[in-house]
């Protein structure tokens, strides 16, 4: 909503300042309103407009993609194995836990704003009333164009509507200049207070937003320009007009903002507009700029995106891989440091991406606002609470023995696939064992009687190795936090990849899984001495997730449940 009300602003300042420059000093006051108004209406719409060379941004904040392995030793740092104890009904009791108080900003802007547009919504109201009442209190004479409500205040004549608010003494004596008449009728007949009642709603529901009343005096001022023109050429006495303005000046005026009062504030630049000219191809530039203008800002600010963005955007999916990269251990591709990390630059470059882009990209599903909150608080209790977050790895690289491939190839009940496609024996040969990253033997036939046994060994070559474990897309395995006196807890995030595939693993996701791991990861006890004493069995019914704790320097391991937020 930020970005909308953003990109509407710059374009009614935009078409603002082009008319301050360019179109209020000309004579085209039909064509100015039409600007204006066509300015406020096109400035609130093009934030929505989607142009046909454009395309939408997909903000889809929950990349997944199921994780390749899901097994390693539970020694490493990056565990992934589900623990035997959790099968056998052995749970412990959840980790002590601080209350996390967070500033429902949300709400307080949005009461902010309603308190603002029922103010201001009141005051427009009140204003309104106190027309009808002049109206209802006072005497009404219809005439052909008008109503004439007759007033007992001393006052210059304004009008509203199809009223035309007059001193009541002068109108019976006649005193009133016809010329001034002429003026205000202009007003009426020209509709003038349509175009302040439509500002004036945008302004009670923009209140917090100035420019609306920039674009109201303009308005104003651009009324008062037809209705002098209407004047000259009806009397076609442009002298006597002016100097009949020029004495009108110290008159009392209309004190409501919504009607159209005669001496309105700038008469010293309605007497010069008089006697200025434009010329003819001036004025169809400016018009025809006014469309270009239009145009220029219906591309930049639409909610879809021109080729030039486009371009942008490539260079912003970059750089969230960058970003990415710039947070990585040093020697270590799969082990992101969450304290190097620029949690807001990398979500505004993920936005920025389209849905394959995404797709595309290294795995980082902690963008839900929630799970994002908790994350940068996290972030922040470094160095307290030191958090990684590990990718999975690839499997270690193998060499093949010389005298092992030889026996391969002199095999015949052995089939081959190299890079993830069926070769033939004879194909072996254009190859050498050191042209392989990884292998592995597999028995497809048992062996029998009479019957040997049958293998398929399936070989990487370095280039395939390389492209399908290191430039493929990463995904999140796990995720740990180290606090002070070698105490460590891992929460293996790969269970909940696992559990659409298996069901026995549904019960360990609970909702808002990231941002309950993120929480407690903050919130933890990491002084509690006797970690025994934490164990409790789980229940079908709890909203719980397993974690790891290493304490003693990682000799002692143990496995707790912690309930989700």
């Amino acid at each position: 909503m930020i970005t909308l009300i953003l990109k509407a602003t710059i374009a009614l300042l935009i078409f603002y300042a082009f008319y301050r420059l360019f179109l209020m000093k000309e004579r085209m006051f039909g064509f100015n309103r039409f600007f204006l108004i066509f300015a406020l209406c096109f400035s609130l719409m093009v934030p929505f407009l989607q142009v046909n060379f454009s395309f939408h941004i997909g903000e889809d904040l929950f990349p997944e993609k199921v994780p390749a392995a899901f097994s390693s030793e539970i020694s490493s740092g990056n565990d992934t194995s589900p623990p035997q104890s959790w099968q056998q009904g052995r749970v412990e009791a959840p980790l002590p836990a601080q209350s996390d108080t967070v500033v429902p900003w949300n709400t307080l802007l949005m009461g902010i704003y309603l308190s603002g547009l029922f103010f201001f919504l009141v005051r427009f109201i009140i204003q309104l009333e106190q027309l009808m009442r002049m109206i209802r209190n006072n005497l009404t004479l219809k005439a052909n164009d008008c109503t004439y409500v007759l007033l007992r205040e001393n006052t210059l004549p304004f009008t509203f509507l199809h009223f035309l608010f007059v001193d009541k003494a002068s109108f019976q004596y006649k005193t009133i200049e016809k010329e001034i008449l002429f003026h205000e009728l202009t007003h009426i007949r020209q509709r003038h207070s349509w175009d302040i009642l439509f500002v004036e709603v945008l302004k009670v529901v923009f209140w917090f937003n100035p420019v609306f009343l920039l674009y109201k005096k303009a308005m104003q001022l651009n009324h008062e320009f037809l209705a002098d023109a209407a004047v000259i050429t009806k009397f076609r006495n442009k002298a006597a007009y002016q100097w009949l303005l020029f004495h009108k000046i110290s008159g009392n005026e209309a004190a409501l903002s919504i009607s159209s009062p005669f001496n309105f504030s700038a008469t010293k630049r309605r007497l010069i507009m008089m006697g200025h000219s434009s010329a003819y191809l001036k004025t169809m530039m400016f018009k025809s700029i006014s469309v270009i203008l239009a145009g220029f800002l219906m591309v930049f600010l639409s909610s879809g995106q021109s080729s030039f963005e486009r371009t942008q955007q490539n260079h912003t999916a970059n750089d969230y891989e960058q970003i990415l990269a710039s947070a990585f251990k040093e020697g270590n591709p799969f082990e992101l440091e969450l304290n190097k990390l620029d949690l807001p630059a990398l979500r505004s470059a993920y936005l920025s991406m389209d849905e394959q882009e995404k797709q595309k990209s290294t795995s980082f599903p902690f963008f839900d606002a929630l799970a994002f909150e908790k994350l940068e608080a996290l972030q922040h209790a470094y160095p307290e609470v030191k958090t990684s977050i590990y990718f999975e790895r690839p499997p270690d690289k193998k060499n093949i023995q010389d005298d092992v491939f030889d026996r391969w190839k002199n095999t015949k009940n052995i089939s081959f696939t190299i890079d993830d496609r069926e070769i033939k024996e004879t194909d072996l040969n254009d190859y050498q064992p050191a042209d392989f990253a990884l292998f592995s033997v597999r028995e497809t036939e048992e062996k029998g009687f009479l019957k040997k046994a049958a293998y398929q060994v399936t070989l990487l070559t370095h280039e395939y190795y390389n492209e399908k474990y290191y430039k493929s897309r990463k995904i999140v395995h796990s995720i740990e936090a180290e606090y002070p006196n070698d105490f460590r807890v891992r929460v293996d995030y790969w269970l909940k990849q696992a559990a659409k595939m298996e069901e026995k693993f549904s019960s360990f996701i609970p909702s808002n899984f990231e941002a309950s791991i993120f929480h407690h990861l903050r919130l933890i006890d990491y002084t509690q001495e006797d970690i025994e004493n934490m164990n409790r069995k789980k229940n079908d019914s709890d909203n719980t997730f397993p974690v790891l704790i290493f304490s003693n320097a990682g000799k002692k391991v143990s496995r707790t449940f912690l309930p989700g937020i």
